[in-house]
């Protein structure tokens, strides 16, 4: 199986954006093919585990990387331009999936981004203490609810515009979360401003300490600028 998948991720084809100059490449995958044989009758449930799952990837940087694995609110998951030159900084490998917008159910959204770092496990070392989820929007709710369902996963989220509040129920999925690191983007300009304040107030009193809400002046509901995302990932790293 793993030959497939490392055969079927050489034959990648890269996407070249309007501008010329290509930021990712697609690379495919099934969830039959990242997950071992015991978990593909659950995981069907939600999604075939023969469906073509296609990730824009874009590796940056030597070495271990970190992953930051992107929630999209549309069906294209390319890289917002400004933003490639703070993951070469950062030394930060970027997937996210092409057609799971908004307008796909929550949990196929969820086992997609989860298969994602999956498939960036495959594409090279991956830094364990480096493992990022973010999404903007719809996709900023989606990250909040995977850090929060499977904070054993990732570090840290970045949940831009977008988010919600939950609390697992178990005792060492909470204390979990209470050690990850979380940032919420919002504006004055964002209709979601006052729920993501709320949301941030809720994790910091539920004992979620490493919360950063970044509440910005004429910031509207939109993407992150290079300059927010490299504040972000500056918090999400301090340990």
């Amino acid at each position: 199986m793993l030959v497939r998948l490392v055969a079927m991720i050489a034959a990648g084809v890269l996407v070249t954006p309007a501008c010329g100059a290509p930021l990712t490449e697609e690379r495919s995958a099934t969830l039959a093919q990242l997950y071992p044989a015991g978990e593909i009758a659950a995981l069907n449930k939600t999604l075939s585990v023969d469906r073509v799952i296609r990730y824009r990837v874009r590796k940056s940087g030597v070495g271990s990387r970190g992953v930051l694995v992107y929630v999209s609110p549309t069906d294209s998951g390319e890289l917002a331009a400004d933003w490639a030159a703070v993951l070469d900084q950062k030394n930060l490998l970027y997937i996210a999936a092409d057609g799971f917008g908004n307008s796909r159910p929550t949990a196929e959204r969820v086992l997609v981004a989860m298969a994602a770092l999956r498939m960036a496990r495959h594409l090279g070392a991956v830094d364990g203490q480096r493992l990022y989820i973010a999404g903007m929007s719809g996709g900023g709710r989606v990250a909040s609810q995977i850090i929060t369902h499977f904070p054993q996963s990732f570090s840290g989220a970045f949940c831009i515009v977008g988010a919600d509040y939950f609390m697992p129920q178990d005792e060492s999925l909470r204390s979990l979360l209470a050690a990850r690191r979380l940032v919420l983007l919002t504006g004055s300009r964002d209709f979601n401003q006052r729920e993501l304040r709320l949301v941030s107030k809720r994790y910091r009193q539920a004992g979620v300490a490493n919360v950063l809400l970044m509440d910005q002046p004429d910031f509207g509901h939109e993407i992150a600028s290079a300059g927010q995302l490299g504040n972000a990932l500056d918090f999400l790293d301090a340990r």
